[in-house]
């Protein structure tokens, strides 16, 4: 066996065993965040959770600034020195100390703004998120670039779990929107001491110019892409916030949160580990063209079930999980049931990008591309939070093309290859959601919580028969990644037991 074989077999390996630990971080730590989520948002009101939104969507756009797209330059780069990682790691700190101290004098302006004088003190604490959040960057690439998401997998479902123990706990005995504010400094500080603690790296006191401008070509480009895809993602937040008010943000909020669940616990579960594993093989490009394309069946063959069948039962669903009181969020959240299922795979785009080292070429294409949801956002605002939701749900099916187009030619991939490759999921998907459908017709004067149940159950046996029946390739895959893992490990355990 010669060596590119060894070393094909043994990535194969390692990203497998990746993907194994990414899917127990995420399913874990999604898991978690939805159950916490439920809990606060029977004990807080939509009001609450608008007040932490208006924060964070400026907070986190100015978290961009203090990672400043080396991370990904990090993973991307094979010759990563201690030099590139300490100048990395003082620059982000000095990033992260400085945007703490603009926040918190700027807090008061930041509440002017919404005409919320609540966010004054509320913004103070937060920015403490930048100073916390810039220690643990360089820890946490490292662990990426070398796959190790079993280290991760502990430190994220830890943290969450944590954090929101605190903050249930603190919205129960009263304390209201600082419950939620205490939930988000937590979690970054437990991520920031589990990293170091567990992790063998120091930066030195070393500093250089050079180290920095060696990645900063890939960095910079990526940068300005991560700032063009934040506020796409959160112009309508921003609006929201300051036309409509507390009330209509936090409902638009919990519902834009439900319809990433799925692409946060499957789509960047497998983004997370293609790109660095991508980074590897980056010159050979059919190799990279397969591997996507399984990728984006395995995730259709979750993500677009899990979406349309959402489609189906968003009434009951609502009503049950969280409440009368979140009822407006009923037609939102049916809006981007379909936007969820289409950027589950559209997610997956920067991953061809990063990993052909094009990052300028993602952010020119994305200055063109991105002004299209942002303008059918700000149409939408005059129609209220619906009329919102519409323009982005709206702008995003007009994107799904061109989206596309420019990254797959990078590897000699077309749109209409892709669809294909998806088309067999979809139907299984819409005959599901159809009928899950029907079954809530038959069933108009019982219980939410039994409506919702019956629904659920009946969709999860028709859809697994259908894929089962029909021997969906991406079902048949699966399995029979499951069975080699299956071997391999027996393999293993036999090989253990056999030694003397």
């Amino acid at each position: 066996m010669d060596n590119s074989t060894v070393h094909r077999s043994e990535l194969k390996h390692k990203t497998l065993n990746s993907i194994g630990w990414s899917l127990v971080s995420q399913i874990g730590r999604q898991g978690l965040m939805f159950l916490i989520g439920v809990i606060l948002a029977r004990l807080l009101s939509p009001r609450e959770f608008g007040l932490v939104a208006m924060i964070t969507v400026i907070t986190n756009f100015a978290s961009i600034f203090a990672e400043l797209g080396f991370s990904a330059a990090l993973i991307q780069r094979q010759d990563v020195t201690q030099e590139h990682l300490s100048s990395v790691f003082w620059l982000n700190l000095g990033a992260g100390l400085l945007l703490t101290l603009v926040f918190i004098a700027g807090a008061p302006l930041i509440a002017a703004f919404y005409g919320e004088p609540l966010l004054t003190p509320l913004t103070m604490f937060i920015a403490t998120n930048f100073l916390i959040s810039s220690l643990k960057i360089v820890q946490n690439t490292l662990r990426t670039k070398s796959l190790d998401f079993r280290t991760l997998s502990i430190v994220e479902i830890s943290a969450v779990g944590i954090s929101g123990a605190v903050a249930i706990g603190m919205a129960y005995a009263g304390l209201g929107v600082w419950s939620l504010a205490a939930q988000s400094v937590i979690l970054s500080t437990v991520t920031a001491v589990w990293l170091w603690k567990l992790g063998n790296w120091r930066p030195s006191l070393t500093f250089s110019w050079r180290a920095v401008e060696g990645l900063l070509g890939f960095s910079l480009s990526l940068f300005g892409t991560k700032l063009l895809n934040y506020w796409v993602r959160n112009i309508d937040y921003l609006l929201v916030g300051r036309f409509l008010g507390t009330t209509p943000l936090g409902i638009y909020n919990r519902a834009y949160d439900v319809m990433l669940t799925p692409q946060v616990g499957v789509s960047r579960v497998l983004s997370r580990v293609m790109f660095p594993s991508f980074s590897v093989i980056q010159e050979d490009k059919r190799r990279v063209r397969s591997i996507f394309l399984r990728m984006t069946r395995t995730i259709a063959l979750v993500t677009f079930p899990m979406m349309l069948g959402l489609f189906a039962i968003t009434e009951p669903f609502v009503l049950t999980i969280f409440g009368p009181k979140w009822s407006e969020m009923v037609p939102i959240l049916r809006l981007f049931s379909l936007t969820g299922m289409m950027q589950s795979i559209g997610t997956l785009n920067g991953n061809l990008y990063l990993s052909q080292g094009r990052a300028d070429v993602q952010f020119r294409v994305g200055l063109v591309l991105k002004l299209i949801p942002i303008l059918g956002i700000v149409i939408g605002l005059r129609w209220g939070v619906i009329g919102v939701a519409v323009g982005y749900s709206f702008a995003s099916i007009i994107l799904a093309y061109p989206s596309f187009f420019f990254a797959g030619r990078l590897i000699g991939l077309t749109f209409w290859q892709l669809l294909g490759n998806l088309f067999s999921v979809l139907g299984c998907a819409v005959a599901m959601a159809a009928l899950v459908w029907g079954v809530g017709l038959l069933l108009p004067d019982w219980p939410h919580w039994i409506v919702l149940t019956t629904q659920v159950l009946f969709g999860m046996l028709v859809y697994i028969l259908l894929i089962h029946s029909l021997k969906i390739r991406a079902y048949q895959e699966i399995r029979e990644l499951l069975s080699e893992q299956w071997r391999l490990r027996r393999g293993r355990l036999e090989h253990i037991s056999a030694e003397p």
